[in-house]
């Protein structure tokens, strides 16, 4: 429990379905808001510990005083949103306010007026109950907000939908048209009274992040009515009517939360003899079907008042109510998995402020914390505004197996390893609750399809039952040996403990083939360190067993060729690499057996040292009225010990390029010969050079000539 603040108001936390609490992605900082009467605003508590301690982060004030403000929404964009009410010249004033807020600093911005209906002098005859959504476009970085205001029209009473754009620097301009068809909804009321909406987006169950962002909207005073407004890429679209679900007692407020599935909307039960219950109604996402969960009767009779968050991991749901024969608040917990209800339990035995203990407010969920984040306000000398963390406990997540991760983990499930290698068997450790952390483990092993055995790790044996060992580590090494190359492949699964000592599933099966590497032998080039007279070479080796080969050429530690894993039995290939004269080159192959299992890699080297032919020159000139450039290559004789002339390669170039942007524009060109360019472009400075290719399979290039 944190303290939050103090407050003289009667009712600093009204309405519980009113989220005041939300959390903040950064770092997972809460915030609260409270309104401020005596500086016509709202202030705002930090809590960057979980909720352990809480500082005062700001405020702002307006002219006029604040009547009422909706839940505090904060957005994947770190913005703080709220939507508040005032009463200034006989209107009902809705006004929308985004803050900017981080660690270290609170900027709010100015306040954008949405609405302002006539109320005769009698503030809160028109507009009662605010709620607030903003939905991001991430396409230009702008965003829409929409604002749900409980309405009273004659005897009717319903809600009205507001609209605004937010630009990418967070300036805000009221439109109405963000909501095509109808935004207001009445209907005729059994009772008078206040009537607070309840919006929420199809989120994916974090209550920021929507894959299509279509609105829900619960509203009623003593019916629930829910309509969902598809999204239309920038603007909802409003339906003729709203679905009538559940008749319930007068309500200030309903609690109506999307779960990342579906829409839940929570109120005291109005069916005699029940009305010590709570009705949850929900809503499938297609808006086509009702499904109603009513809880075991609240301990201290007739519920008053109440509001909902879920669990984002589980599904489940809590209720908070409380009853009446005093203000304390109560919880109790819906589990999907068997469709029960848990057993009434206190938030804190400290009864609420207010005379219908109404002064609390819980955040929508858990996600990002695993907790419920519940304010409350105290009678005292001023009031107090704490919070309570609930923490909640989650199985562990299966483990995932980290393949790759390390030099001896297998690179792939179903991967072949040396059996006389050690074997890394890594894990990732994954909870909901992000704080948590692995404090035991369980390994397992089935060689073919052979009895599952449990690695002992307090003497490296494997046991015919599970072994939980204990340890954070989330690392296995099985020593050299941990197979016979023979065995049939072996499948490993993990499980884990976290600090509460709650074990998670298995993870899925990782296979290992055990293996014994087979290693080819080099038959050409040999032996190693053989001079070379050539500029290509031709690898070839012998090998037992080969499924894949893979061939590699290196000078020193620079790898100027790789040809990668290429399947098949072929053992010779030719290197697509011209060699230098002068330069001692390493040949590196390596095969894969029949299992997939690399060998280890096999070497030699060879020393180049050839006579290459004769160098040729050309001589290039423009011929403008043709529209092409004259190449003549020239040719000196061989000299003594130097090969033949097979033939001449052209190449050009832009002048000031570097040889690898060189174009072969023509080969086997004779002795002599001349060409005629005519690919080249008007405006453009060219060079040239000649390749001679000689008898011996050697080539040399001459120099550029422009």
């Amino acid at each position: 429990m944190g303290s939050v603040t103090t407050s003289t108001l009667t009712n600093p936390l009204n309405y519980p379905p009113v989220s005041q609490i939300a959390r903040q992605s950064l770092k997972g900082t809460l915030w609260v808001a409270v309104i401020n009467n005596a500086s016509n605003g709202v202030n705002y508590y930090r809590s960057v510990n979980g909720g352990s301690s809480w500082t005062s982060a700001g405020s702002w004030t307006i002219s006029a005083t604040v009547r009422e403000i909706s839940s505090l929404h904060i957005g994947n964009d770190e913005q703080l949103t709220i939507a508040y009410r005032t009463a200034e010249s006989n209107q009902d004033r809705i006004w929308l306010r985004r803050a900017r807020a981080t660690q270290v600093t609170f900027t709010p911005g100015s306040a954008t007026l949405l609405a302002s209906p006539g109320n005769g002098g009698t503030a809160g005859s028109v507009h009662t109950g605010l709620d607030v959504q903003v939905v991001g476009i991430p396409s230009d970085g702008t965003a829409r907000a929409v604002v749900a205001a409980g309405t009273v029209v004659g005897a009717s009473t319903g809600v009205t939908l507001y609209g605004a754009n937010i630009s990418a620097s967070d300036a805000i301009t009221a439109n109405n048209s963000v909501i095509t068809g109808k935004r207001q909804w009445l209907f005729t009321s059994l009772s008078t009274g206040r009537s607070t909406p309840a919006l929420d987006i199809e989120h994916i169950g974090d209550a920021k992040t929507a894959n299509v962002p279509h609105l829900w909207l619960a509203f009623g005073r003593d019916r629930i009515y829910v309509i969902k407004l598809p999204w239309a890429g920038r603007t909802w679209t409003g339906p003729t009517a709203g679905v009538p679900l559940q008749t319930i007692p007068a309500q200030d407020a309903l609690a109506g939360r999307w779960d990342g599935k579906r829409f839940l909307v929570a109120a005291p039960t109005a069916s005699a003899g029940a009305t010590d219950t709570v009705t949850v109604v929900e809503r499938n996402q297609a808006n086509s079907l009702t499904v109603q969960w009513v809880t075991p009767p609240h301990p201290t009779g007739v519920v008053r008042n109440c509001t909902l968050a879920y669990n984002s991991t589980s599904g489940d749901f809590r209720v908070y109510a409380v009853g009446t024969s005093d203000t304390v608040l109560y919880y109790i917990d819906f589990q999907r998995a068997t469709a029960t209800w848990t057993s009434w339990v206190t938030v804190t035995t400290t009864p609420i402020v207010g005379s219908s203990g109404q002064n609390y407010a819980v955040r929508r969920e858990s996600y990002g914390s695993a907790r419920y984040d519940v304010v409350t306000a105290h009678a005292g000398s001023p009031n107090t505004v704490v919070s309570t963390h609930q923490v909640l406990t989650y199985a562990p997540d299966a483990p995932t197996w980290l393949v790759g991760s390390t030099s001896q983990a297998p690179p792939s499930n179903g991967a072949a390893m040396d059996a006389a290698a050690s074997l890394d068997l890594p894990w990732l450790f994954s909870d909901p609750d992000p704080v948590d952390a692995q404090t035991a483990w369980a390994l397992s092993r089935q060689i073919g399809s052979g009895a599952v055995q449990w690695l002992r790790s307090s003497d490296a044996t494997w046991q015919s039952s599970e072994q939980k060992n204990a340890g954070g580590s989330s690392l296995r090494v099985l020593p050299a040996g941990w197979a016979s190359p023979t065995d049939d492949p072996h499948t490993y699964r993990v499980r884990v403990w976290d600090t509460a000592d709650t074990a998670s599933p298995y993870s899925d099966g990782l296979v290992v083939v055990p293996a014994s590497p087979v290693d080819p032998t080099i038959t050409a080039p040999t032996p190693d360190g053989v001079t070379w007279v050539t500029d290509t070479v031709a690898v070839s080796w012998t090998v037992t067993e080969q499924s894949a080969y893979r061939v590699q050429l290196r000078d020193g530690s620079d790898s100027l060729h790789d040809s990668g894993w290429q399947a098949g039995a072929a053992t010779s290939y030719t290197v697509p690499y011209p060699l230098a004269d002068g330069v001692t080159y390493t040949i590196v192959v390596q095969t894969r057996n029949a299992k997939g299992l690399p060998s280890g890699e096999v070497t030699t080297s060879i020393v180049v040292d050839y006579v290459e032919p004769p160098l040729p020159t050309v001589s290039a000139s423009p011929l403008p009225a043709l529209g092409v450039i004259r190449v003549v290559i020239s040719n000196p004789a061989p000299g003594v010990g130097e090969p033949a002339l097979l033939g001449n390669d052209l190449q050009r170039r832009e002048v000031g390029q570097p040889d690898e942007a060189a174009v072969t524009v023509v080969q086997g060109l004779s002795a002599g010969a001349v060409y005629d360019d005519w690919t080249v472009r008007s405006g453009r400075d060219y060079e040239y050079r000649a390749l001679a290719r000689g008898a011996n399979g050697t080539t040399g290039y001459g120099d550029w000539q422009s």
